[in-house]
């Protein structure tokens, strides 16, 4: 009978980020690879740390802008091994506090010059691998889910993952298609676009986030579940689901 083959552990597939010791953590810098336009309302932010950089699937970065505000976005890709990571920045709308931030991005990335972001952080990272997955994503709340999926889907690709990504609008959902596409090369994925609202012809579901959640996916067998999204969104979201499954673990950086 021939020997399995030693499977990699936990550890070595999400190791845990390595905390900085010594008191206060010292400002990242950073180079912009890439600026890209996702929809009307999203910017696609390619970062290259120009130091040792790490983080986990699921953990987040504040970013220091121009006028001295930080802000807090989700790494929206999986770790890895070579300083880049990206994030976006959803929401923008005309006028609006967050369209001079990436005016002011895009002034650095013409110009050459570097921002500074602080160590990732954030306690919703990405557990080792169960039998089945759940994310569910509000809004701009999913680029926490895509770092993830990504993971997920990279180490532990036999893994049943399902995700559920709600929006205002079609057009909010601005890796739909890039999504479909993973379903295709991923046989335990699944992917369930909702919208509230939708044209007459529109392959999304229409409905409120929650509500289809909640009539759709088996609590029952416990899968390991992350949310983000709209602060009040994720505490009703986990009153309700442990009040029902109370032995359900829920992660996210709202609880």
């Amino acid at each position: 009978m021939q020997a399995r083959p030693p499977q990699a552990s936990a550890a070595t597939l999400w190791p845990l980020a390595t905390s900085n010791s010594g008191g206060k953590a010292m400002p990242i810098n950073c180079k912009i690879v890439a600026l890209t336009h996702l929809n009307t309302k999203t910017l696609r932010v390619v970062l290259k740390a120009e130091q040792a950089f790490t983080f986990l699937a699921g953990q987040y970065v504040m970013v220091e802008f121009g006028d001295g505000d930080k802000l807090p976005f989700s790494i929206a890709c999986a770790p890895t091994e070579n300083n880049l990571f990206e994030i976006h920045l959803g929401g923008i709308s005309p006028q609006s506090k967050l369209a001079e931030q990436a005016s002011w991005l895009r002034q650095c990335f013409e110009q050459g010059e570097s921002i500074n972001i602080d160590v990732a952080a954030g306690h919703a990272w990405l557990r080792p691998p169960t039998e089945s997955t759940v994310l569910i994503a509000g809004g701009s709340g999913y680029t926490y889910t895509r770092s993830l999926l990504l993971a997920i889907l990279k180490h532990s690709p036999s893994c049943n993952v399902s995700l559920y990504w709600g929006a205002f609008s079609e057009e909010d959902l601005y890796e739909h298609h890039y999504l479909m596409e993973l379903t295709k090369k991923h046989a335990g994925f699944r992917y369930i676009p909702i919208v509230e609202v939708a044209s007459g012809l529109s392959p999304f579901r229409q409905g409120r986030l929650m509500d289809i959640v909640e009539q759709e996916c088996d609590f029952m067998s416990l899968p390991t579940t992350y949310i983000c999204g709209r602060y009040e969104m994720v505490q009703t979201a986990f009153a309700t689901l442990k009040s029902k499954h109370q032995a359900l673990c829920i992660y996210s950086d709202a609880l």
